[in-house]
């Protein structure tokens, strides 16, 4: 004969108390992972329910106890402390739902203008968007980021394109002016790249819905692998992603670092 399946909650946890139709309680943790209890006592749903004291509020009490613990190893897994210090440079609707996503997930952010002097000294991750040439113009300055520690991360639009660089997590990692420098190198247009990256308008559309979820998943999965230093880490370094709203293509480009150009000597 089986059992009828009962789902409690675990009190202040994301966890539940799953009896199935053997009869065998099991907790189910907010990762969807099943763990058998360890001799529970009979009366366990009861004490979950308030109304059972004595040794089965005791076991009710460990459980969540631990149960906690590793919600919070979880939490620290998902973003290690030593990696929750952003700054987010910029501003627009894009950047206001990064900072309200990555501060859900348990970031640290400082959010500043574009324009901004200093960048805070404990900063693990810079992560910068800009809407048009203008917005990038301290790009080149903020490649010095890695070399010095910082992880370094930028998105832009270009008209009603939208791209996001390889992450930079140190010096060997193409920088904002290598991007572009590769793919002038790549385009059959090399010259109007070039004068579109110096002085392009504005876009004078705004990012639609679709475009800007688009684009805040891209970076989340940069900034969460790089968090957690996952294995896709090293290919994300060297990968261009960009998003052309108006066919709806979403593609991704190899782009390799090249060594700086060595200083001329007049003599």
């Amino acid at each position: 004969m089986t059992s009828e399946p009962r789902i409690l909650p675990l009190p202040d946890s994301g966890a539940h108390l799953v009896i199935g139709s053997d009869g065998r309680p099991r907790i189910r943790l907010r990762t969807g992972r099943f763990v058998l209890l360890d001799t529970p006592p009979t009366d366990l749903d009861a004490a979950l329910a308030g109304v059972a004291d004595g040794a089965a509020a005791d076991y009710l009490r460990r459980l969540a106890a631990e149960v906690q613990e590793r919600e919070s190893a979880d939490a620290l897994r998902r973003w290690p402390t030593e990696r929750r210090a952003v700054c987010l440079l910029g501003s627009g609707p894009l950047v206001d739902d990064l900072q309200r996503l990555l501060t859900a997930w348990g970031a640290q952010i400082t959010a500043l203008d574009a324009d901004a002097a200093e960048i805070p000294d404990d900063a693990a991750l810079v992560v910068a968007y800009a809407e048009d040439a203008h917005g990038r113009r301290r790009w080149a300055e903020l490649d010095r980021l890695p070399p010095r520690g910082v992880t370094w991360l930028r998105a832009y639009r270009e008209g009603e394109c939208l791209l996001i660089d390889p992450l930079a997590i140190d010096g060997d990692d193409p920088t904002s002016v290598q991007v572009i420098a590769r793919r002038m190198a790549a385009s059959s247009a090399p010259a109007s790249i070039e004068a579109w990256q110096r002085s392009a308008p504005p876009a004078d559309v705004i990012i639609d819905e679709a475009a800007r979820v688009l684009v805040l998943a891209r970076l989340l999965h940069m900034i969460l692998t790089w968090a957690r230093g996952d294995a896709e880490l090293d290919r994300l370094r060297t990968t261009l992603w960009k998003l052309v709203p108006a066919t709806g293509s979403v593609s991704e480009h190899t782009v390799l670092p090249f060594p700086a150009a060595p200083r001329r000597v007049l003599r």
